[in-house]
């Protein structure tokens, strides 16, 4: 066993991970999942490490931890504005980074733990509102059919804190999303 995952939870528990990865870019995040799932691995893919409880005997396969950064995003006078946030960068700064641009709907939801990716996973929200009304796409790795997968919002399958990601866990791996 190696890293443990105590530093990489919310609640700062948890025993080792058999492997550890620090995903820091798209290719990272893919290659590690393609690695893991040809070996027959078990995978646990976290963010933040909120919304994740691992016993002190931790976890027994690859544990890859998405860190990706960035965003790209586009404005124009007609149409309003399009950004694309890589699934590692922290929520709560996302929100906090766009609310300072100008750009609103996301306002309720800040000081939510976690991270971009996991946002539409769980279907975040909070005071009477969810990301599902903000979110236009999710790009995701589809680890079954071994290929780039982009999901509309209309067929991420959005519920009240759940979606397509979520009763599909071990599918799809959250790479960006739009909004």
């Amino acid at each position: 066993m190696s890293e443990s995952l105590r530093d990489y939870t919310s609640l700062h528990i948890g025993g080792p991970a058999k492997k550890f990865v620090h995903a820091k870019s798209e290719e990272e995040l893919v290659s590690a999942v393609k690695e893991a799932d040809a070996a027959g691995e078990k995978v646990l893919i976290i963010g933040g490490g909120s919304n994740v409880l691992i016993g002190d005997e931790g976890f027994d396969g690859t544990v890859i931890r998405v860190e990706t950064k960035g965003n790209s995003y586009h404005v124009d006078a007609c149409s309003g504005g399009m950004i694309t946030v890589a699934a590692g960068e922290d929520w709560d700064e996302f929100v906090e980074w766009i609310l300072g641009k100008g750009f609103v709907g996301l306002e309720t939801l800040s000081g939510i733990p976690g991270t971009v990716g996991a946002s539409p996973i769980q279907n975040i929200g909070a005071y009477g509102h969810e990301v599902s009304e903000v979110i236009a796409r999710v790009r995701t790795w589809d680890r079954k059919a071994g290929a780039y997968k982009t999901f509309s919002n209309s067929e991420c399958g959005f519920e009240y804190r759940s979606s397509v990601f979520k009763r599909e866990k071990d599918r799809y791996v959250i790479i960006d999303v739009t909004f």
